[in-house]
Parts: C-alpha cells; structure tokens; sequence
C-alpha cells in the first residue's frame, strides 16, 4: 500500500511542479487574494490526485500508462489556473507550451539517468525515474524561476489579431511533434532517439530565450528613447511657459509705466464731463490688463502650466477654444502624468486644427473632477478622415507623431482607464475615464 501511495504521491508532485512553473510568468500580476484561492485549489486537486493515481497504480502501471498519466495528468490543473487568472487564454496557451517542453525535457534527462544506471526504462524503474525527476526539478529551480517570471513576451504580442495565434500555439506545436510519439511507446529505447528528443525543446527554448533577450533590449531602447522625448517636450514646456510668464511682466511693467498717461487721460475726459468716453477708456485698459495675465485654470501647477502652453498656441494659430476645467486643489493621479497626457492630447489637436481652414478651427477641452472619478474629454473639428490602429486609437507613419497616443495607452494601462476615439460630423474626440 505504501508503494502505491508513494507513486501517487510522486506523479502529483510532478504534476504539481508543472503548476507552479505555469504560475510563475502571471505571479506579478496576481493579488494576493488570487494568489491564495490558485495555492488553494492546487492543493485540494492534489489530495485528490494523489489518491486517485495510488488507485490506478494498484493495477499496475506500464510505461505506455505513465505517458499518458505525463501528457494528460497537468489538464486539471491548467483548468484551475484559467479559472482564477482570467482574461489571458493566449498567454495560458503559451505558458502551457513552454513549460510542457520544459517538462519533458526534465523526464528525457530523467530517463537518460535511469538508462545509464540499468541500460534501459522498464516499469519496475519508473518509481526511480519519477524521483530524478523530481530532484532534477528542484536543482534547476533557480534557473528555472529566473526563466518563467520574464517567460511572457511582451503584451502587443497577444494584442494583434495574427499575431497572438502565432505566439501562443508555436510552442504548443512543438510539445506536440515531440511528446505525442511516447504515448504508444513509453521513452524512447535508444539513446539516439532521447539525444534528439532532449535537442528539439533545448533549442527551441534556447532560440525563444534569445529572441526574448532581443525583444527586451528593445524595448528598453524604446522607452529610453520615449524618455529622453519626454524630458526634452518637458524642457521646452516649462521654457515655454517661463516664456509667458516674462513676457506677462514685460506687459504689466510697460503698463505701469502708462499709468500715469491712463490717470491723465481720465482725468481729462472727467473734467470735460464725458463720462461716457471715461469709461470706454477704462474698459480698453482693462482688456490690456487681461491680456497679461496667465491665466489660472486649476490649482495643480503643472496641469495649468501645461493648458496654459497649449492653450496659448492654439489662439496663436487662431483656433476657436471653449474650455470647462474642475480640478481640485488636491487629487491622486500623479501630476505629473496628468500633464504629459494633457500636453500630448493637445498638441494632437493643435497639429489637426492646423491643417483645417482659419474658420474652422477649434478645440474643446471638458476636464472634470466629482466624487473620485474624473472625466476628460478633448474634441476638435477635424474634416479628414482618421486612420484607426488595432486597439481603434489613431496612428499615423510619419515620424515624429503618435506619442500622444502612446502617451494616452501609457495612462490607460497606469490607472486602469477608460479611453474612446470617435470621429463624427467633423469633430474628432478623445474621451477618457478613470477612478482618481
């Protein structure tokens, strides 16, 4: 009894490494509720499993049996991983590829052990296989953490429609091509069919990890140019808007300078009792004094400094600007990204507004706090039609555009928002939602 619940035991354990591998790529993503009900229902399966194997295993297990109970038995729990990480079947496709290869290149090298100690795999020996291959799986734990939580390639992988089939079954094929030959067979007899075997899954990982070792340099030469863009659209930002706050002085000092000349000249209009004249001069002082001004449209300095910018530009080239902005003086979303993605929204629709006639040019801008919830909605006339991307936000090919929407998706994905594109009746509008 003891040797069939040892068994049992062993191949859940088996079963049960392979779990834990498929975890790994998902784990910083997961909380620590999710975490629990996965640790959770892998455990009660595994009772459960190992039970029912230490009553299969009275019957006797050949080898065919065992490479079935090998390709078959991880289903269970490949079914309970979907049920608690949700929303990802490619990338569950793609884990379960890699590490069914993973797997039976574990069990190849287990059998190469077992061949070398008795000179071939009988059923007697499988106890002793299922064991090296258990110890093999715990010496290469290191290694084989470091690969399975960097194991998922980047999301746009999953994200394009050929693409993610693509993806998510080429590992899948090639576990297939391999391991499907041992149902009928057991492990191979000969050591030039495990040597080949054991070669096939070796290079795909190491081809795959190198591709993964590529993708990720760049990437990470994209963000960093993304970043030295984003300093240098920050740089000129704020020497833009030093720019209209010496310029906004210049115009005060050079109207208190006319002050005195202003004073005169309602004095005089005072003393000739044209009250009417009186005030039409002090009104066009007033629209002179307004004009100095930079004007304040919330209490976050970088959000006003940023609309201050932008909506500056926009009256240079003569753009029609209807605004409603309801920020409060504290808020959670981090400023400073709230001004990269106003700035590059902005400077979207100013680019657009310019290619339209003079008369038709304008830009509306609601921004609006209540409740922890904020809502941005930035439109303007646009009469050309607009080239929509995979994720339905525009594109364009010509360099030096686009960072607005990728600055927008980089929000998108930060807090969890809602964003929508639409072009209708001449007017194009971003809409955008998200719980501050």
């Amino acid at each position: 009894m003891a040797e069939h619940f040892l068994f049992g035991t062993t191949v859940t354990l088996i079963h049960l490494s392979g779990a834990y591998l498929r975890y790994l790529p998902f784990s910083r993503e997961m909380s620590q509720e999710e975490i629990l009900k996965l640790r959770e229902r892998f455990l009660s399966w595994s009772v459960f499993n190992a039970a029912l194997y230490s009553v299969f295993s009275i019957f006797g297990v050949s080898l065919e049996h065992y490479a079935k109970f090998f390709i078959l038995g991880w289903l269970p729990y490949v079914f309970i991983s979907v049920t608690v990480i949700r929303n990802k079947p490619f990338q569950h496709v793609f884990v379960c590829g890699m590490q069914g290869l993973w797997n039976f290149m574990l069990q190849v090298l287990a059998s190469m052990i077992v061949m070398t100690i008795y000179g071939s795999v009988q059923p007697q020996y499988l106890q002793l296989h299922m064991m090296i291959d258990l110890v093999i799986f715990m010496l290469l734990l290191p290694i084989e953490r470091k690969v399975f939580v960097n194991l998922l390639p980047a999301q746009n992988f999953f994200e394009t429609p050929f693409l993610k089939w693509y993806v998510s079954l080429l590992p899948v094929t090639v576990l297939f091509g391999t391991a499907i030959p041992i149902l009928n067979t057991g492990f191979f007899p000969t050591w030039q069919k495990k040597i080949s075997h054991l070669i096939i899954p070796f290079f795909f990982f190491m081809m795959y990890r190198s591709l993964g070792i590529y993708t990720q340099q760049a990437e990470a030469e994209l963000r960093r140019e993304q970043t030295a863009r984003l300093m240098r659209q920050q740089f000129l930002s704020l020497r833009e808007h030093n720019a209209l706050m010496q310029k906004s002085r210049h115009e005060v000092e050079e109207l208190r300078k006319d002050l005195g000349n202003s004073y005169r000249e309602v004095d005089k209009f005072l003393n000739e009792g044209n009250i009417k004249a009186a005030m039409t001069y002090i009104r066009e002082q007033d629209a002179l004094l307004d004009k100095t001004a930079v004007k304040k449209f919330c209490d976050a300095p970088l959000v006003n400094a940023a609309l201050s910018i932008y909506f500056q530009r926009a009256e240079d080239i003569g753009v029609k600007l209807k605004q409603k902005i309801n920020l409060p003086e504290n808020f959670s979303t981090d400023e400073n990204d709230l001004a990269i993605l106003l700035s590059n929204l902005l400077e979207n629709a100013i680019q657009a507004s310019e290619r339209q006639e003079i008369n038709r040019r304008e830009i509306s801008v609601i921004f609006q706090h209540k409740g922890g919830q904020c809502v941005l909605e930035i439109s303007n006339r646009y009469d050309f039609p607009v080239k929509l991307g995979e994720n339905n936000l525009p594109y364009t090919a010509r360099e030096g555009h686009g960072f607005g929407m990728t600055s927008l998706e980089n929000f998108v994905k930060k807090y969890d928002a809602y964003a929508d594109f639409s072009q209708f009746e001449g007017y194009v509008k971003v809409s955008m939602y998200w719980q501050d």
